[in-house]
């Protein structure tokens, strides 16, 4: 657990976000390697859930996965890696056995040189 301090004035004017919906995570694993590489710093919007194109934090049964997504027709999500050591799966919106939330978009990301 660690925290990070960014001014109030960047986040409102620069990321056009609400500071009290922004959370920071830190990148484990090399699924999103060419993007984000392991150990980068994200932040995600929370009260950002709706999904468009772009990077999203996914909560998939009980792991939390960083994912680039893709609607498809009939309430279904592609998720996909940047690796492509990584096979893209499928998630049905629809099914009852399906284990799965949108936690949040990524609005930025830091990397340590």
């Amino acid at each position: 657990m660690f925290t990070m301090s960014f001014r109030k004035y960047w986040i409102e004017n620069y990321l056009r976000v609400d500071p009290k919906d922004l959370s920071v995570l830190s990148v484990k694993g090399d699924s999103m390697e060419g993007v984000l590489n392991d150990r980068d710093v994200i932040l995600v919007n929370h009260a950002d859930t709706h999904l468009t194109s772009g990077l999203y934090v996914l909560r998939v049964d009980n792991d939390l996965i960083v994912k680039r997504v893709q609607k498809l027709p009939g309430a279904k999500l592609r998720v996909l890696s940047a690796n492509e050591a990584y096979d893209p799966f499928e998630i049905d919106m629809n099914s009852p056995d399906v284990d799965f939330s949108v936690i949040g978009r990524v609005v930025w990301f830091g990397r340590q040189i």
